[in-house]
């Protein structure tokens, strides 16, 4: 079977949630390799505040099979080292998939001439100028080799073309179930009563629980949706500030160690390793950071970590739909659901679910009309699903049943992990 080579652009500003949200689509096959391009392979720091440590950059003459440029302010889009890689590569690679900034840049860099794309709101209000052909819709759009889209569910639904057509049509289905992308809209028929300015409300402190053997993908939409507060601050926390490696994805550096990080407003905690859930600095840092915070997010394996602190004894909560059995086993009571929300505690399926419970969670600390506006005019959340087979009762008993027979060597270490992690959280009460 074919390896395919998959290079992930990161300008200085870029979007670290459209990145990693991508490479969950396009990483999920195993023979898929993915590469983190950049000026340089020093180190560069997304717009919320995170940083990856790049293995490769635009010297890296190591041939792709597919191009990935996120969205990237203006400034990095008129860089002509950038413009050079993009021409260069462009003329070489099978697939090309861009957002909304991304786009702009492409276009800025004289490769969609003539061709069709859309971009975010204000982007493909550009595009023009740049010879390509606007398309004014929120959904991703295909011109040959060239896969573009704008923010959230639309550049996330065009990494799911790229999928179908380097692995088939089976696979692509398998990936989206796997992925759980079931995507909705939760606030398209709420009517504001106030213009929304982002900069009136008070900005959150966040914190990602990012111990090594994390995947990425599940924090990142929580992460976007928190940290377009003007002035938020995002804490990259783990056991020290050695960069971490991620599941499937980048190494990220985090910024603070469980010992020092101050404490924040809202915790995400995604998918991790089952023996993570007996880790003791990363229990120890939830159990200390709850009391006095206003949301706590999990998405995925996530909420094992809430559940196995025993944060989640008795509450309503939800995980992949693999590992939604053990939420029970570990104290908690599983919704059944793909979201969950319980008092503080916001949980949900793997990654497009971090983006829904970090709205709710918005919601409930600052109000539906600021949920709405981040939802429909910062996210610009505008689910077309490419096959519709999300969810297992979208996806039919059959393949349901595949995915949970390929994840289910994986439940009792979980829970015997989840055990272990409890026993030492009931030494300390």
């Amino acid at each position: 079977m074919k390896r395919y080579r998959v290079g992930y652009i990161a300008m200085p500003g870029f979007n670290e949630s459209e990145l990693g949200e991508m490479q969950a689509v396009l990483g999920i096959h195993p023979l898929n390799r993915s590469s983190v391009i950049a000026p340089s392979k020093t180190p560069v720091t997304g717009q919320h505040g995170m940083t990856l440590v790049p293995n490769a950059d635009f010297q890296d003459r190591t041939p792709l099979d597919v191009l990935v440029i996120p969205d990237i302010p203006e400034a990095a889009q008129d860089d002509p080292a950038l413009h050079a890689f993009l021409t260069d590569q462009c003329a070489r690679v099978s697939h090309v998939v861009a957002s909304s900034g991304g786009v702009v840049a492409l276009a800025k860099a004289d490769v969609l001439e003539g061709k069709a794309a859309t971009a975010d709101d204000h982007g493909t209000a550009l595009l023009a100028d740049y010879g390509a052909k606007p398309v004014f819709e929120r959904r991703a759009v295909v011109d040959g080799k060239f896969h573009t889209a704008g923010h959230s569910t639309g550049m996330i639904e065009a990494a799911f073309m790229v999928l179908e057509k380097l692995r088939g049509t089976r696979f692509a289905r398998f990936a989206e179930l796997t992925l759980e992308y079931d995507p909705h809209c939760q606030y398209t028929a709420h009517t504001p009563s106030r213009l929304v300015d982002l900069a009136d409300c008070d900005a959150p402190t966040i914190a990602m629980a990012l111990p090594s053997g994390c995947y990425l993908p599940d924090y990142l939409g929580a992460v976007e949706v928190l940290s377009v507060f003007p002035n938020s601050t995002l804490h990259v926390v783990s056991h020290d500030k050695t960069p971490v490696q991620c599941l499937l994805g980048p190494k990220v550096v985090p910024t603070t160690s469980f010992e020092d990080c101050p404490q924040v407003d809202f915790v995400i905690m995604g998918a991790t390793q089952p023996f993570l859930l007996k880790d003791k600095q990363l229990l120890d840092f939830i159990r200390r950071q709850e009391p006095n915070a206003k949301g706590m997010i999990s998405v995925c394996a996530g909420t094992l970590v809430y559940a196995t602190a025993g944060l989640l004894n008795g509450k309503t909560a939800t995980s992949n739909y693999h590992h939604t059995p053990l939420l029970d086993k570990l104290g908690a009571k599983s919704s059944g659901t793909e979201v969950a929300y319980d008092g503080k505690f916001y949980s949900a399926g793997p990654a497009i679910g971090s983006y829904e419970v970090a709205l709710r969670a918005v919601q409930d600390v600052y109000g539906k009309d600021v949920a709405h506006h981040i939802e429909q005019q910062v996210l610009q959340f505008a689910p077309n699903p490419v096959f519709n087979v999300g969810s297992p009762e979208k996806a039919g008993k059959l393949m349901a049943l595949f995915g949970k027979y390929l994840f289910s060597p994986s439940l009792p270490i979980y829970l015997a992990s989840g055990r272990k992690g409890a026993k030492y959280v009931a030494s300390k009460a």
